[in-house]
């Protein structure tokens, strides 16, 4: 089975963190989102997109990498760090209009410095940490286990 993750990771590299360790623990393709804009999707079997939070959303080269890139009726994970809850409203909407289906959903805390959050040296310090990344690679192994 072809996996890639699509994933940015721009301020504090938790979602980096995510996505590597995956990759390190199983065979996927990584595909940074505000490097790439255009990649063929089409010979993947399950695509990955992964995220930090930003105003309830995700990064924005994700959701435009989505919008451009992913292929009708794909098989999809998403992941996203942050600092206060999970949002996976933005690309779910994207995965939603193109047909496929959300095979599996990870979230965990990571470190952020965001606005007021930078005053207080920022919440969630530590996260994602050896635990978060246990789970997110637990959680890409389940998603094997039903293909």
């Amino acid at each position: 089975m072809r996996t890639a993750i699509i994933y940015a990771s721009v301020h504090h590299g938790n979602t980096m963190k995510i996505v590597k360790e995956i990759a390190n623990s199983e065979q996927v393709d990584l595909i940074d989102a505000t490097q790439i804009s255009e990649k063929d999707l089409t010979n993947y079997d399950l695509i990955g997109f992964a995220s930090g939070i930003y105003y309830r959303k995700f990064h924005q080269s994700v959701l435009n990498f989505a919008l451009v890139n992913l292929p009708v009726g794909k098989d999809v994970f998403l992941i996203c760090t942050h600092g206060g809850s999970a949002a996976f409203q933005s690309i779910e909407t994207i995965t939603e209009n193109k047909q496929c289906t959300v095979k599996g959903k990870f979230s965990c805390k990571g470190y952020d410095t965001y606005g007021p959050f930078k005053l207080i040296g920022g919440i969630a310090k530590g996260h994602p940490d050896e635990k978060d990344l246990s789970n997110a690679v637990e959680f890409y192994r389940g998603l094997m286990k039903w293909e």
